[in-house]
């Protein structure tokens, strides 16, 4: 005979109660996005994000979270791009980062990659993909661009596009927007968007060139974007309308990043409104090749006078935001791209009066900023606790590195 199943009653009553350190322990593991979704279950689920408690344990999760395209992220290096100003030129570095604490830095050999680039190299967002980095130059009328893999020393010179060559009666202004990769073709692809300059008379003259028999009515300057895809080592036009990346010269290589299938890059409307303007997160999807937009908080871009910068956090879209009064840095999760009411404010940082700018964020909460003295330092979200890490100079640029021995060429047809 089957014994009956027995149901914990209170008074005779089926007990329907959570206690809240069990329900605030599920409710931790949820992504940003099920949490605002849940705020209509009941009164008391809305107050989350206003409970103490329960925000002490979900920053904690949000630090220690493990993500799937940051699996085994402990054996992530950094990458760190350091620019000393010289006499006549600027000189540019690439350290290798990696330890505990950072504690140990190699000097990469980057000699192949300059010889196509010159020595102004600039990487393509803020995490290589496989091993591989995709370079390019600061000087826009020289922008090639090449994917590398340090581990392999292994290069591939991506070739010019056909619109260059179109007339040379024309500047050709490229400017990248994102590297990625194409998960459902197993394919690697470069986006950009392309500008063209009219070419002044003095260099019509210097190129040996001849405009009599010219059409300048019939030569187009209307921009349009490009994507490269290292499959068919071809570049091809998108019949795609999207916002470009708006360049702040001061955070002009941490204003893009590549994660989850997108590169993402933020940009600003130009129509002002009462002293006030829209921004926005752009997001483009590499293999369906669509995009999104994402309004900003409304208060990270006010007038200006909020720094903000966008940065990949432990596999969270973040926005690091700087209130230069206070010395306060406050960081706002996205939970859902497309929903401006899904940037979630979660951590406040400050006052850290030493502090100028971030230049990225590493594995588990670290951001690394520079100081107003031009140090490197680390700042542990965990902790709370800044550790210097020998480091001075500018170093204007961070990615997130994990070496693989993967062959670039193998991956063409």
């Amino acid at each position: 005979m089957m014994e009956k199943s027995v149901t914990p009653t209170i008074m005779g009553k089926v007990s329907k109660h959570i206690p809240d350190d069990v329900l605030f322990s599920i409710l931790s593991k949820l992504s940003l996005k099920s949490l605002k979704r849940f705020e209509s279950v009941c009164k008391s689920w809305s107050l989350l994000f206003e409970n103490p408690y329960f925000m002490r344990i979900y920053r904690d999760h949000i630090i220690h979270r493990n993500h799937s395209d940051h699996d085994d992220n402990d054996d992530a290096s950094l990458i760190l791009r350091r620019i000393v100003q010289a006499p006549r030129e600027l000189l540019i570095s690439l350290y290798l980062v990696y330890g505990n604490n950072f504690e140990n830095k190699v000097k990469l050999d980057t000699s192949l990659p300059s010889q196509e680039l010159g020595q102004k190299i600039i990487i393509v967002g803020s995490v290589s993909i496989n091993g591989i980095l995709c370079l390019t130059s600061m000087v826009v009328e020289d922008r090639k661009v090449v994917l590398w893999n340090p581990a392999t020393d292994e290069l591939k010179i991506i070739p010019p596009s056909p619109v260059e060559s179109v007339t040379p009666f024309r500047v050709f202004l490229p400017q990248i927007h994102g590297f990625g990769y194409d998960g459902v073709r197993d394919d690697y692809k470069v986006l950009r968007y392309v500008q063209f300059g009219q070419i002044s008379v003095l260099d019509t003259l210097a190129r040996g060139l001849s405009d009599e028999h010219v059409a300048w009515n019939e030569i187009s300057y209307e921009p349009l974007w490009e994507i490269y895809s290292l499959r068919s080592n071809l570049w091809r036009k998108l019949d795609i309308k999207m916002p470009t990346l708006m360049v702040s010269f001061a955070d002009v290589e941490i204003v893009r990043f590549y994660m989850d299938g997108m590169c993402h890059w933020w940009t600003q409307d130009s129509s002002w409104s009462e002293d006030t303007y829209e921004a926005y997160l752009v997001s483009f999807d590499v293999s369906n090749e669509v995009f999104f937009t994402t309004p900003m908080p409304d208060d990270s871009f006010d007038l200006g006078l909020v720094e903000s910068h966008l940065v990949m956090l432990n596999g969270y879209i973040a926005l690091i935001s700087y209130y230069g009064e206070t010395a306060t840095f406050y960081i706002s999760i996205l939970g859902e791209i497309g929903v401006k009411e899904s940037w979630t404010k979660l951590f406040i940082v400050g006052s850290l009066s030493t502090v100028e700018r971030p230049i990225g964020a590493g594995k588990k909460g670290n951001i690394l900023f520079m100081t107003k003295d031009d140090e490197l330092v680390c700042f542990d979200l965990g902790t709370q606790k800044i550790v210097e890490l020998g480091f001075e100079g500018d170093m204007c640029q961070m990615v997130i590195y994990k070496e693989s021995l993967l062959s670039i060429r193998g991956i063409e047809n």
